[in-house]
């Protein structure tokens, strides 16, 4: 049985712009964070979108050879069956072998394109998961201030009360 016996070129199928891990049910960000989202999709689109295009086109393509190649392949088995040693047999021995070579390089170039496409799919989700990470950064940074305003204030407002200023509208009399 060889590679392309077991191989189902379906499988085989152009990745979509898209990546899967960017759905609807994703939180929406700050403002800022969405922008630079954008922009990062931007620029993957502008990198790698005409690389994407020709790989998925390949990949089409490729399938339609595989199939073209496997019925030769088939047809030429029936034939090799009903021939004997004379010319028709060896002629479909060299089709059955011709036609079985190329399968295997077709199964090759598929596994090289799908390479590439995790290559290109990996870079995205990078790019994603830093784009996140500066998302948590910049929320923990928001976080990590008010804290701050809202301790500076309150060592303000107990150095007045200390300094003997009471507040003018605390509406409690005084005793």
């Amino acid at each position: 049985m060889t590679n392309s016996d077991t191989c189902d070129p379906v499988l085989c199928s152009a990745w979509p712009e898209r990546p899967a891990y960017v759905g609807d049910d994703m939180p929406d960000t700050a403002p800022e964070t969405k922008s630079r989202a954008d922009k990062l999709a931007a620029e993957d689109a502008a990198r790698n979108g005409e690389l994407r295009q020709m790989l998925n086109e390949m990949t089409e393509e490729m399938r339609d050879q595989f199939h073209l190649y496997r019925t030769l392949r088939q047809e030429s088995e029936a034939a090799l069956l009903g021939a004997a040693d004379d010319a028709p047999g060896k002629q479909a021995r060299a089709d059955v072998k011709a036609a079985t070579d190329q399968l295997s390089l077709i199964v090759r170039t598929l596994e090289r394109i799908d390479a590439l496409q995790r290559v290109l799919a990996e870079e995205r989700e990078a790019l994603a998961a830093e784009d996140e990470t500066d998302t948590e950064d910049y929320e923990a940074a928001v976080a990590h201030f008010l804290k701050r305003i809202d301790e500076l204030a309150d060592q303000k407002c107990r150095a007045k009360l200390e300094a003997g200023l009471t507040p003018v509208a605390s509406g409690e009399p005084d005793a």
